[in-house]
């Protein structure tokens, strides 16, 4: 009977320590997990970011090109059509 007792007392005390490492291990590991999402979050901010605003800005002066362009182009497209209707017209008076 004194080795049973025994038996359990060590049995209790091995499983109070496997509870205390298994306390200990998932502290240590979400402290881990803690600072790798700050790195993350860091990473986000500092890097991240700032190349997605640069790249927005880059498409927003492509934008603003294009419609500069097309304005452009659609004035010389009216120009191109008044001059045609001038040199038709001068065509007409000559002939």
């Amino acid at each position: 009977m004194e080795k049973d007792g025994l038996l359990e007392q060590v049995l209790q005390a091995m499983q109070e320590q496997t509870e205390v490492l298994t306390k200990m291990i998932s502290e240590k590991v979400a402290a881990e997990i803690s600072a790798a999402e700050t790195r993350i979050n860091l990473k986000i901010e500092n890097e991240v970011i700032g190349k997605m605003e640069a790249l927005f800005d880059g498409y927003k002066l492509t934008h603003e090109k294009q419609w500069e362009m097309e304005r452009k182009s659609q004035q010389m497209e009216e120009d191109i059509s008044k001059l045609k209707a001038r040199v038709s017209a001068l065509e007409d008076k000559i002939a």
